[in-house]
């Protein structure tokens, strides 16, 4: 018998149909050959260095660096569920901690059963999807020999077919022992760094966090909001000449109309929009009779542009003077189609959900995933491709018919027989775009963030089968001299295409910018220069980031990166994802960084705003520039590339160690605001951080203060933050009166109250 352990749910159910024969059960699947059963994500974890000695409960410089390697044991994955998370939030990870327990027992029970006598490893086709499995495999010490199936796409042809080229696991091994290597290092950079950084800044705001991912990343904010802060405005100047055309001959007229005509009828296949199209353009010709005037603006010279603008005024006004009378106007046109968007990614949803409702990455991805498990309603939601197969083409009239129905709509001009530029199997990585599935839905059963974001996912998937949008652009230049040369366009959208259907409030769509230019035909014309004004203009700061804004710039972090060889090696990881260019952290994680960052009080929300705190400016001045910039990820890749190729993980355990010595090796004034480090002696019931004790009071970084009371022990204290209700002897009354009585935690984490009072015994 076999036993197949896929890395997701999703993929298990693929292969259970596409291979028949499969009985459900509770947490698997099972044939007369096979056990089918999956992951849940990471079943396991590294442990924390506390968890494999006591001692480093308390930071200590002298323990440092804590030696990470590849003998750092994992144990079962498992969530921190305090009192201070939501209802809905607690219900999600006490659902998500059983899954994790069942999945994790029945692959242990499995992989042990004697019947059992080969393992197919079904982890996403990617190195986090090697190591998954197999670090599952090891755990549980299994011997048995294990196949490779490598599934990129869930249909059932594909799933057939990858089961059909297996190859044995070692060939993959070193894959997924490049994804080990990467978690060790961030490991051992994430526990040194921030204890290191804490102890030498001293800061009584708590500890300083530190990661491969996150630092930079609020790095990002920091430069940027400095950025703006340092910016210092200066003028520069635009020359606006006002043009004045003289008409054609009436046989050029005629021989432009005829070529317009033969240009319109070659574009436009679909009767009725070559009809409007040609009445459009006729009357345009009729119009022609008329004087048209124009703004053009000077191209100017390069040797008087600095920073590509003219700042010399003076110069400006010297060029203005030669450029007048009559001159040759040459105008050229083309025709520029705008294919649909593309099907959403993960980065690119939460991206338009910030720009349109001010959604948290965070939130969307919780909302994605309630739609894909709660309702079915749509395929992997953490998905980093906006591609699909040509699989999903030929299941997608089936798709749309179900989604029509569900969001109660019709739409025209809907064809099956265009294959949109999404469907490319070559460009389907591990997952596929985030897509409807053809599963009923009731919208009224959708909280209102649930319907916007399924109902954008549906619209983005359907304009795949709708036409293009199609512009006419015009180009104007009048060339005074060599080097004088004016210049102005015109775009004219002559059909909308999908944009019928999302319109400007769901795309930010090209808008129409239409003059004069656009009446005119492709040709020679003779025109006047009559006047003109010299614009003055400001240069303008870049934005803040927004949590849009910032996602975006986590896809490509590369262009802030100066070292050209690291710069090519961030380019070099993100090869053939569309999407990605060199960017830092994951799809899945992106959301949580930008969240932890917040929760780290480093960054605050001003409006749409990302701006750094007092404290978030202060600590990345402080910390080592090593450490805060995406060059690790880049360094790392280059030796993670290497591990993969047969290099041993030590190699770059090697490399994050020696760096950190020589931060270590630095000098590092103290930051004087407080309190040394304490030990830490619970978690946060209001945002999950470290506690630690003062003198008067426990605290947590976020803003937690619990007030010490005689009557109540640290273990009462750790009691109430676990979210218990406990009972105590000796609490004082504002009067100085003693009393017992039974306390909780108050919602607002803001002391204790009252449950009930006892009697004296």
């Amino acid at each position: 018998m076999d036993l197949i352990i896929a890395e997701k749910k999703g993929v298990a159910e693929a292969i259970a149909e596409a291979l028949g024969g499969f009985q459900k059960s509770t947490g698997y699947f099972e044939s007369e050959s096979s056990i089918l059963t999956w992951a849940s994500g990471h079943l396991l974890e590294l442990k924390e260095p506390q968890e494999i000695d006591e001692k480093f409960k308390t930071w200590k410089l002298q323990d440092l660096p804590i030696k990470i390697d590849e003998t750092w044991e994992r144990r079962p994955k498992f969530y921190n569920i305090g009192s201070g998370l939501s209802k809905e939030e607690k219900e999600r990870l006490e659902n998500s901690q059983k899954v994790i327990d069942r999945q994790l027992s029945l692959i242990e029970k499995f992989l042990k059963i004697s019947d059992v006598k080969k393992i197919i490893h079904a982890g996403d086709p990617d190195s986090e999807g090697q190591l998954l499995i197999d670090e599952l495999i090891e755990y549980f010490n299994c011997k048995k020999p294990v196949m490779r199936v490598l599934i990129n796409d869930n249909n059932a042809n594909k799933v057939r077919e990858a089961f059909k080229k297996m190859e044995p696991n070692e060939k993959y091994l070193s894959l997924g022992k490049a994804a080990y290597a990467r978690s060790l290092a961030d490991m051992y950079l994430g526990i040194n760094a921030s204890r290191f950084f804490t102890l030498k800044a001293n800061l009584n705001e708590g500890r300083i966090s530190v990661g491969r991912v996150k630092t930079p990343v609020l790095g990002l904010i920091v430069n940027r909001y400095l950025e703006i802060k340092n910016h210092v405005k200066s003028c520069y100047y635009i020359l606006e000449k006002n043009i004045v055309v003289v008409k054609k001959s009436n046989l050029q007229e005629k021989e432009e109309y005829v070529k317009a005509i033969e240009r319109y009828e070659k574009e436009f296949l679909d009767d009725k929009r070559k009809k409007i199209a040609l009445e459009n353009l006729s009357d345009e010709f009729a119009r022609l009779n008329e004087r048209v005037g124009l703004k053009l603006n000077l191209a100017p010279p390069k040797e008087i542009l600095s920073d590509g603008k003219v700042v010399d005024k003076a110069l400006l006004e010297a060029l203005a003077r030669e450029i007048s009378g009559i001159q040759r106007l040459i105008v050229s046109k083309e025709i520029v189609k705008k294919d649909p968007p593309l099907p959403f990614n993960l980065i690119e949803l939460q991206q338009y959900c910030n720009k349109k409702w001010s959604y948290e990455s965070d939130r969307v991805m919780k909302i994605t995933q309630d739609l894909r498990d709660k309702y079915k309603a749509i395929t992997y939601n953490r998905s980093d491709c906006q591609y699909l197969s040509l699989e999903h083409f030929k299941e997608a009239p089936e798709v749309i018919e179900r989604v029509f129905k569900n969001l109660d709509i019709k739409v025209e001009n809907m064809d099956y027989t265009k294959i949109s530029k999404c469907f490319n199997d070559d460009l389907v990585t591990a997952h596929h775009a985030i897509i409807p599935t053809s599963v009923s839905l009731d919208l009224k059963k959708l909280t209102e963030e649930e319907k916007n974001v399924y109902q954008i996912i549906c619209k983005y998937y359907i304009v795949q089968f709708l036409g293009a949008m199609v512009a006419e652009k015009t180009s104007g230049e009048v060339k005074v001299v060599d080097t004088l040369i004016l210049k102005g366009t015109s775009t004219k959208i002559l059909d909308y295409g999908y944009r019928e259907f999302l319109d400007d409030r769901d795309s930010e769509g090209e808008k129409e910018e239409t003059s004069s230019l656009s009446s005119l035909y492709s040709g020679e014309y003779e025109c006047e220069i009559i006047d003109g004004k010299i614009l003055e203009k400001e240069t303008a700061p870049k934005k803040h980031y927004t949590e849009a804004s910032l996602l975006k710039d986590m896809t490509s972090i590369s262009k802030y990166v100066k070292d050209i060889r690291l710069k090519e090696a961030l380019r070099d990881k993100d090869k053939g994802k569309k999407g990605e260019s060199g960017g830092i952290g994951t799809p899945a994680t992106r959301s949580t960084v930008i969240k932890d960052i917040f929760r780290d009080r480093y960054v605050e929300l001003k409006g749409k705003d990302i701006l750094p705190t007092e404290l978030g400016l202060k600590i990345y001045e402080y910390i080592a520039d090593k450490v805060k910039t995406a060059n690790v990820t880049a360094e790392w890749w280059l030796i993670q590339r290497e591990i993969e190729e047969g290099a041993e993980v030590s190699k770059l355990i090697r490399k994050v160690e020696k760096d950190f010595l020589d931060i270590m090796s630095k000098s590092y004034e103290k930051l004087e605001y407080g309190e040394r480090v304490k030990e830490v002696i619970g978690i946060c019931p209001k945002c999950q951080r470290d506690i630690t004790e003062s003198k008067k009071a426990y605290n947590c970084s976020c803003g937690f203060i619990f007030w010490k009371n005689d009557a109540i022990s640290l273990k009462k204290f750790q009691d109430l933050i676990k979210g218990k209700t406990v009972s105590v002897k000796g609490l004082k009354s504002k009067a100085g009166k003693s009393y017992n009585a039974k306390i909780k935690l108050k919602d607002n984490y803001e002391g204790f109250e009252i449950v009930e009072f006892l009697k004296d015994r």
